[in-house]
């Protein structure tokens, strides 16, 4: 990928799918190293989200996330399907990550596009612990009688920020969409022995664990993304005057199509089906999202800008300036 001059367009990814011993994992959109996902179609067919980002860095992204993440693409999306539970897990903070690991942090948003009748989930615990407590649960194998378990139901949005315990029981079909970044440590695993190549890490994710009773998350900018649930009932025109935020969607159901807008440079139309994603660059300032089939139920994740604290008092810097991007529906 040599050609800098070449026009950005709406770009879409093949699946990255693999078997785990609770289910399966599918990356959708991500630059984890790892994993790097290959681009699909059009100009850029067969080069991968990080040679993309390494060639044309905040013609992607914008210059907010370009500043803030450098060469790593922000966002990921991955699909879960469960079959057994998952270890109880907890993801990293920042701070945490970038000390220890050098490595970006993670929050994530689990969308649950199917679920069970029977289907149960662990968000956090059922009340304030000791964590001399919950380490001993953890070795006698209580643990259980003091998470939140809950019902997950399809259509539900759940939001889980670094610190939370969380694990995703069977009969669960998840969108996950969160920081790029996987840095998520296993604290317990139901007395299952773990695959080679894993390890429990509950002494090196004891500081991180909030033991205090689970509240729902409440979401900010902090997250690093925002995610928007759209009916696509209608076609959207999207559009600013100048490059603001790539977007990211995921389609639940039905299918949609990208076209240019009225004042945009020309690109192929792109289509993508329900179980696929699509990632829109900052370049691409003008577009319609077109519904193909009724029912047709989208994803929108648009990154969020950091907010870095001041080095001598300690407070966030003013906040960015809001993607220009408007929305109409026709």
């Amino acid at each position: 990928m040599d050609n800098n001059e070449k026009k950005l367009y709406p770009v879409t990814f093949l699946e990255d799918s693999s078997e785990v011993s609770w289910g399966t994992v599918s990356y959708q959109i991500a630059d984890l190293g790892f994993v790097d996902s290959m681009i699909s179609g059009g100009w850029f067919g067969g080069n991968t989200m990080s040679e993309l980002m390494g060639t044309y860095l905040e013609r992607v992204v914008g210059d907010d996330s370009f500043e803030y993440y450098g060469l790593q693409f922000p966002i990921m999306v991955k699909v879960i399907k469960t079959s057994g539970w998952q270890p109880l897990q907890v993801n990293v903070p920042d701070d945490v990550a970038e000390e220890r690991y050098d490595s970006l942090g993670k929050t994530s948003l689990w969308y649950i596009q199917e679920a069970s009748n029977d289907a149960r989930m662990y968000l956090g615990l059922k009340k304030d612990i000791d964590a001399g407590d919950f380490y001993r649960r953890c070795q006698e194998g209580s643990l259980r009688d003091i998470l939140n378990e809950t019902c997950p139901k399809a259509g539900d949005m759940i939001l889980i920020k670094p610190g939370t315990l969380f694990a995703a029981g069977p009969g669960l079909k998840i969108v996950e969409i969160g920081e790029s970044s996987e840095l998520t440590l296993s604290v317990h695993n139901w007395g299952i022995e773990l695959p080679d190549g894993e390890d429990l890490l509950l002494e090196e994710a004891f500081d991180l664990i909030d033991f205090r009773k689970y509240t729902p998350a409440v979401p900010s900018a902090d997250d690093g993304f925002k995610v928007t649930r759209m009916e696509l009932k209608n076609p959207l025109h999207i559009f600013s005057e100048q490059p603001g935020d790539f977007a990211v969607y995921h389609c639940v159901s039905g299918e949609a199509v990208i076209q240019p807008g009225p004042g945009a440079d020309n690109f192929a139309q792109v289509a993508f089906k329900a179980g696929h994603s699509v990632m829109v660059p900052s370049e691409v300032n003008d577009f319609l999202m077109l519904p193909a089939k009724e029912e047709t139920v989208l994803l929108e994740a648009v990154p969020q800008k950091k907010s870095d604290p001041d080095p001598y008092i300690g407070t966030p810097e003013e906040p960015e300036t809001p993607d220009p991007h408007i929305r109409n529906w026709n």
